[in-house]
């Protein structure tokens, strides 16, 4: 091993052991079967596959008694079929199944759901935190150099919520999706490599678990592609449409999705089905954007003010890459504006911003010209405020409607939690 990759290695566990420690520090006081929990509500019906397959043989009678209800409701344990229903995808769980599955050989309560099951997530949290923001720091450093590289990757992670994702609410799916874009990203950039076929299965891969982690994660991805591969030389283009290479990508899809459709039939019936029934798309009125935007419950400007800035300089700068950008948040407003629950229920700001932020930031990082002093202050002031809400959010607005910033502002200025 060259001293080079040995210094990366190292580095990569310090930051990633670093993680950890605050992500169980934070959760050291947090009672299991509490909203506090890693296995709660949303967390909860992300990882059920796994003490489901792993445990329970996929039967409701099989789980511990009213375990559904001590976890938040995340999933369904339906009596009459004996069947265990979860809306959620697969993937998230997939992605902590190494680390799941750790603490399952080491536990002596094999129920899935007791201490080191739940600590496990902290782990797979932190680690996809780590994995996510070496890929956005070497990503980065094609363009900075490696101090500002560091600065800048840490102000990414701290102004949006991801940081929050990857310690605090580690069992959602953001951080895991945080880390899939950013391995794509980094994937794409070194494209005109030599190695530039290694490069395109990397893509794949990544780009496929990012899609069963968030299957509408799919929408935001083709612009994100399309853009790749137009910036791309035609040996490129050519190499994607050959025989082998739709081979792979059909073997790897089908690998990937097809446990998902066989969950389906199920599940529901139905290999093709809507798991999220009862929670419909609606007219994305003008007055539902306002409050998506500046709403008290997780307004996306109110809650991420970096957002603010990222848009006056895609706007300012408008190449082809700040357009992108734009189009992609444009999409983010349109379609979250649709969808019934506005606030995405509890969570540290518009929490799905997460998935695609990466993208924003882009454009300000490889325009080749020199990083803004303005731009630089402002990424600090935000990671700051960020910061401050983070340590003093307590993972839910209770009393907030569209309006009201009262719970807002006592957060802001509140203690620490």
């Amino acid at each position: 091993m060259s001293q080079n990759k040995f210094k990366i290695i190292s580095a990569f566990f310090l930051v990633f052991g670093l993680f950890a420690f605050i992500s169980l520090n934070r959760h050291s006081v947090a009672r299991n079967f509490t909203y506090h929990s890693e296995l709660w509500a949303d967390k909860a019906g992300y990882n059920v596959y796994l003490p489901a397959l792993f445990i329970y043989d996929f039967k409701a009678e099989q789980l511990p008694g009213q375990i559904e209800v001590k976890t938040g409701n995340g999933f369904h344990a339906d009596s009459t079929s004996g069947k265990i229903i979860t809306k959620y995808p697969y993937g998230v769980s997939l992605l902590q199944s190494p680390f799941w599955l750790m603490a399952h050989v080491i536990s002596t309560e094999k129920d899935g759901y007791s201490f080191l099951y739940q600590k496990s997530i902290d782990i797979a949290g932190s680690f996809y935190l780590s994995l996510g923001l070496f890929f956005l720091f070497f990503t980065l450093r094609k363009f900075r150099p490696p101090l500002q590289s560091i600065a800048l990757s840490m102000g990414i992670i701290l102004s949006t919520g991801i940081f929050y994702y990857g310690i605090f609410e580690t069992g959602m799916s953001h951080v895991y999706s945080f880390a899939c874009l950013s391995a794509i990203l980094y994937f794409a950039i070194h494209l005109k490599d030599a190695n530039y076929k290694k490069y395109l299965m990397l893509i794949l891969l990544a780009s496929i678990l990012y899609i069963i982690i968030r299957p509408l994660n799919l929408l935001f991805l083709i612009p994100i592609l399309l853009y790749f591969y137009f910036s791309t030389g035609h040996f490129i283009r050519s190499y994607l449409f050959s025989g082998k290479f739709i081979l792979v990508m059909v073997l790897l899809a089908a690998l990937f999705i097809i446990p998902q459709l066989l969950y389906y039939q199920y599940a529901f019936g139905s290999y093709f089905t809507n798991s999220y029934q009862n929670e419909p798309f609606v007219f994305p009125s003008f007055n539902r954007i306002l409050i998506l935007l500046f709403g008290s419950d997780n307004g996306l400007f109110i809650y991420y003010p970096i957002l603010v800035v990222l848009l006056f300089y895609l706007v300012k700068s408008f190449n082809t890459i700040s357009r992108l950008g734009i189009g992609l948040l444009l999409m983010y407003v349109l379609i979250y504006a649709s969808w019934w629950s506005l606030s995405l229920g509890c969570g540290f700001g518009h929490r799905a911003i997460n998935d695609i932020v990466l993208i924003l930031f882009v454009p300000i990082f490889t325009n080749g010209k020199k990083t803004d002093p303005i731009f630089l202050s402002l990424l600090v002031i935000c990671s700051l405020l960020n910061i401050k809400f983070m340590f003093s959010y307590d993972s839910c607005l209770f009393t907030s409607d569209s309006w009201n910033y009262t719970e807002y502002l006592s957060i802001l200025f509140g203690e620490f939690k």
